[in-house]
């Protein structure tokens, strides 16, 4: 008899610990994965929302500084944002009929050819004089409402003197403010404490989107980027679609794919600064019939775009998939430092809890 119960309870005692051991195997596969650069982030957002500029700050923040790679990389960019954003505003001056003083300067800007452009010394000379002419100024303040224009492009103008410089090196706000399309699908390997996931930028242009698919599966976060300013303005690659509402049409998509499912997301608001200016002159009533705040008030009119965004992702009342909002200026290191360590806390406390940790 009492060897009976001594053998029930040592086969019960035999399964119980291979019961432990695979738990243990299973829980250290999943700290594993956790930590391994399988957590994938991902970055999505509609075409000049900032997210790659938002990339590109996180990169800086990871590593201290740009590589060599990048500010080469760079360089050809800056060189093409000054002439073809000096051409672009040239020829709204002809379409607009405001006359130009320096109209041989000017056609001289409109024959300069863009493939492979070669930096020279006359170009410097060609677009500072041209950014100080009455006319060009006057054509600038139209931007946005019938032509569109680089939002960095008045600070490449102001620097142009150094940037034509013949030792120029591309600078830290030069690489964050450079307009360059994102057509490939970016990434970089990050490590937050003792956590290490890959982050992946991809295109936002509309014909950039079909390359997305590849990204889709086992995404721990997505990372949404959304223009505050957006709410007057039209896609560059369809002039009737209006840039706010198409990005409220892709975040809802989105959100309510199967393929994010068990995925958190973290929705940036971008652009604040350009907010405050631009509602003291153009009024989102204007373009949103729904809008009831106060005229021309910066809160009030972030407030309804932060809850325009809210309920388009069909998460607001979803406590198992929380969505977290951030208000933000991506050429601003400091808030994107401080928005980052947030996000970051955010995307370990999600994998301790997929891990069984909390």
């Amino acid at each position: 008899m009492g060897n009976c119960c001594q053998n029930e309870f040592s086969e019960e005692r035999k399964a119980l610990i291979q019961r432990n051991n695979i738990i243990e195997k299973e829980m250290k596969k999943e700290k594993s994965k956790a930590n391994s650069p399988q957590n994938k982030i991902l970055l999505l957002g509609a075409g000049e929302s900032g997210k790659s500029t938002l990339f590109k700050q996180m990169k800086l923040l990871q590593n201290g500084k740009f590589s060599d790679q990048d500010v080469e990389y760079f360089k050809p960019h800056i060189y093409y944002n000054c002439i073809t954003q000096m051409k672009v505003l040239v020829l709204a001056a002809e379409r607009l009929g405001i006359p130009i003083d320096n109209t041989e300067i000017a056609e001289k800007i409109k024959e300069i050819k863009v493939t492979d452009l070669k930096w020279n010394d006359l170009f410097t000379d060609w677009i500072k004089i041209l950014w100080k002419d009455p006319g060009i100024q006057k054509t600038y303040e139209f931007k946005d409402t019938n032509f569109q224009l680089n939002e960095s492009s008045s600070y490449f103008f102001e620097n142009i003197e150094r940037i034509g410089a013949n030792d120029y090196i591309p600078t830290r706000d030069d690489i964050l403010r450079v307009r360059s399309r994102t057509e490939q699908i970016e990434q970089a390997l990050f490590k937050v404490h003792d956590l290490e996931f890959v982050l992946i930028d991809v295109g936002g242009q509309r014909t950039a989107r079909r390359k997305w698919i590849h990204c889709f599966e086992d995404v721990t976060t997505v990372l949404f980027c959304a223009s505050l300013v957006d709410y007057d303005q039209t896609l560059r690659e369809d002039f009737t679609v209006n840039r706010m509402n198409e990005s409220l049409a892709l975040f809802h998509e989105i959100c309510t794919s199967p393929w994010f499912f068990e995925s958190s997301f973290v929705l940036f608001l971008n652009k604040k600064d350009l907010l405050k200016e631009k509602v003291k002159k153009r009024d989102p009533s204007v373009f949103f019939k729904d809008y009831s705040g106060k005229p021309n008030n910066y809160k009030d009119s972030y407030l309804f775009i932060k809850d325009k965004f809210q309920k388009s992702s069909d998460l607001q009342n979803n406590p198992t998939r929380p969505l977290y909002i951030f208000k933000t200026c991506a050429i601003d290191t400091k808030n994107i430092d401080k928005i980052f360590k947030s996000v970051s806390d955010t995307i370990m406390r999600i994998s301790a809890q997929n891990v069984g940790i909390i």
